[in-house]
């Protein structure tokens, strides 16, 4: 998996190559007064890169602290499966099997999974 330092890495660079290759082209055709306004645009566009990157690849864009959450089995979890907290599809794992929509609650957090257990009711 890719890691954060690395999509910043690379957003950055095609930012920078883009705000150089704007400079020499507004330069060129002798409009200025272009400059800061494409750069606001690149770096707003950069910024929208990271985010799309970040959530693609499945990493939360902010720290969230989702223990103890409470969500609901979409598969049956064992092994592995899916449950949905806060609106948001989670790979989920249990030491328990949890059937297909059993309410469930969020023990601890590892990347895009989380240890969900059944809640008893």
């Amino acid at each position: 998996m890719v890691d954060k330092k690395e999509i910043v890495i690379r957003v950055l660079v095609f930012s920078i190559v883009y705000v150089l290759i704007t400079v020499v082209v507004v330069s060129y055709f002798g409009q200025e007064w272009l400059l800061i306004p494409v750069f606001i645009v690149i770096v707003v566009w950069g910024i929208y890169v990271y985010r799309m990157n970040v959530k693609v690849l499945g990493m939360p864009v902010q720290s969230m602290e989702i223990d103890g959450l409470e969500g609901k089995a979409l598969t049956d979890v064992h092994e592995e499966g899916k449950v949905k907290v806060r609106g948001e599809i989670w790979n989920a794992r249990s030491l328990q099997e949890i059937e297909r929509g059993t309410k469930v609650r969020v023990v601890t957090r590892d990347g895009i999974t989380l240890e969900v257990e059944p809640v008893e009711d």
